[in-house]
């Protein structure tokens, strides 16, 4: 996936993306909260495979820092190496007996977290300072800061991805098409990839809306058939 993506950005001079099938669920070796500011804490989550994804929790209160310590090891050693979607319904069970105080803490921890860990696990996103040679984007640095934004948080980003899934060979969305605000000054050219005949992810590219079609769109195209073929290969060897 991740080779996909860098030969798309490669040969476009563009940002190359992959959304990848669906895994299992995403769980978690540690966590940690540390003390920004009055209401806003750091969340650090390093998963099962060690990598590591940062959010930041803006919380209804403030919270000294012994206090997040306190959250940290009582995450840690009640659920360490389980699935968020488990970690939510015992959390539920254990609420009555936590402090008040840290109850807003989890349950903002555990909605953000499994929602980070899913996002890093279904997008690879390359080439995104490629953009910032593209002229057309470069000149309006409040457009580039959200598209950024975009690939950070990558949710929007998924669910074009996943429309265009759904669809049947190589789609082409200009400016506003997309739907997606951040991108209204780009183009997303997208192609879904196979396993044994079977429709698994998209890939695709995100450039400046004057970019050269007739030579994206064939890579695009040709890449998606590379992935398939390349995965279905791996899967029957």
């Amino acid at each position: 996936m991740s080779a996909a993506a860098s030969l798309l950005s490669q040969l476009t001079h563009f940002a190359g993306v992959v959304m990848t099938p669906k895994r299992r669920e995403a769980t978690f070796r540690h966590i940690e909260f540390l003390r920004l500011s009055d209401r806003r804490v750091l969340l650090i989550i390093v998963t099962s495979e060690g990598d590591v994804q940062n959010r930041i929790l803006h919380t209804d209160r403030t919270y000294s820092q012994s206090q997040l310590q306190e959250a940290t090891n009582f995450f840690n050693r009640h659920y360490a190496g389980q699935p968020y979607d488990a970690v939510r319904s015992l959390l539920a069970e254990e609420l009555k007996s936590l402090r008040e105080d840290i109850v807003g803490l989890m349950t903002a921890a555990v909605e953000v977290g499994g929602a980070a860990l899913n996002e890093a696990e279904a997008l690879v996103v390359t080439g995104e300072k490629n953009l910032l040679a593209a002229t057309d984007l470069a000149s309006n640095m409040d457009r580039l800061r959200r598209l950024f934004e975009l690939f950070e948080q990558k949710t929007s980003l998924l669910h074009l991805l996943d429309v265009s899934q759904r669809a049947e060979g190589v789609q082409i969305y200009i400016g506003g098409e997309s739907g997606l605000v951040p991108l209204d000054e780009c183009s997303v050219i997208t192609a879904p990839y196979e396993l044994d005949g079977r429709v698994i992810g998209t890939l695709g590219v995100i450039g400046p809306t004057r970019m050269a079609y007739e030579r994206v769109i064939p890579i695009v195209d040709v890449t998606a058939k590379l992935l398939s073929n390349a995965l279905t290969h791996q899967m029957n060897d």
